[in-house]
């Protein structure tokens, strides 16, 4: 989504359609650091929150750098597939460790096609993964495709990941627009925390119902 021009707002004809949103806003807990999915702007961001993070701890310099690897990955993969910002949180909450994040991304339809109706996105969802709650849910914003999954690393994962992942995408249509807004959230879900990863499913939905079109 890009800000419009002068002469895309302004119009002599009363009869013109009304153009789409300029943006969007969106309420996350006060606790969520945002990073600007911008490549001239992440990489201090991200020290700055990996400093904070672990000022209390007592983290080895090569802990704070692999830490600060992984977050700029994340961020370079996010902004290469449309991302244009991320939120995180991981903090330790009595003596629970809490980690989840948000990426929005903006999907554009491939050239010269259309980009169809938010029940095609649920059929192609439920199509690819048998075990996935997908279903059209109505936001404030506007209809919705909600896709709830959990993922399960393989054994051989390059990364060396051994936890599952649960995620909450929600896809919504940008009103007179061909693009489509896409809110993904995750949170690591150990065996053990699997009630913690529920609670923050409720907390990922409460967050897309504060999305709000902007003109």
């Amino acid at each position: 989504m890009t800000n419009p021009s002068h002469e895309d707002t302004v119009t002599d004809n009363p009869e013109a359609p009304p153009a789409p949103p300029s943006d969007y806003r969106i309420a996350v807990p006060e606790e969520w650091e945002r990073v600007v999915l911008d490549p001239d702007r992440w990489p201090h961001r991200i020290d700055k929150l990996v400093n904070r993070s672990l000022r209390r701890t007592k983290a080895t310099p090569q802990l704070k750098a692999a830490l600060a690897d992984r977050l700029r990955k994340q961020a370079e993969d996010a902004h290469a597939n449309g991302g244009v910002e991320m939120y995180l949180i991981d903090q330790v909450i009595g003596q629970v460790p809490v980690s989840a994040g948000l990426v929005v991304t903006v999907l554009q339809p491939p050239p010269d096609t259309a980009a169809g109706d938010l029940s095609d996105i649920a059929l192609s969802l439920r199509a690819r993964g048998a075990a996935d709650d997908v279903t059209m849910v109505e936001l404030p914003a506007g209809p919705a495709v909600r896709h709830l999954y959990r993922r399960r690393p393989e054994p051989d994962d390059p990364d060396g990941n051994k936890l599952a992942v649960t995620h909450l995408d929600v896809y919504l249509a940008v009103p007179r627009s061909d693009q489509r807004l896409l809110l993904s959230f995750s949170t690591p879900t150990p065996p053990s925390l699997e009630p913690l990863a529920d609670a923050l499913v409720t907390l990922f939905d409460s967050i897309a119902r504060t999305l709000q079109w902007m003109a």
